[in-house]
């Protein structure tokens, strides 16, 4: 009986690793925001749209000033790794600012 039990664990150490790397297959919905045009646009697309969608900052609050803009851009720098230099950082703000922010012209 000892030898069954012990055959009975190994079929099911060689199934099991078997049956979780099936792989699923996921539909997503197609992406349909995009950033606002404005004035660095390709560098949003380039630096944003990789790690979240246009819909993340249009969902902000509309009267954000420059200030709150730069502490963002600066969090997903250096809290989530985005690929930002000082200069891009700068011209993510001036963008973020003048196209959903404070100072966007109406």
């Amino acid at each position: 009986m000892h030898w069954l039990s012990t055959w009975v664990i190994m079929l099911g150490l060689a199934i099991g690793p078997a049956a979780a790397a099936e792989s699923m297959k996921i539909d997503l919905p197609p992406e349909n925001a995009a950033y606002r045009p404005g004035a660095n646009l390709e560098l949003v697309n380039a630096r944003c749209l990789i790690c979240h969608s246009a819909d993340y900052v249009s969902t902000q609050p509309s009267n954000l000033p420059r200030a709150t803009w730069k502490a963002e851009v600066i969090k997903m720098k250096k809290v989530y790794g985005a690929p930002i230099s000082e200069e891009d950082a700068d011209l993510l703000v001036e963008y973020l600012t003048k196209t959903y922010g404070n100072e966007r012209a109406e």
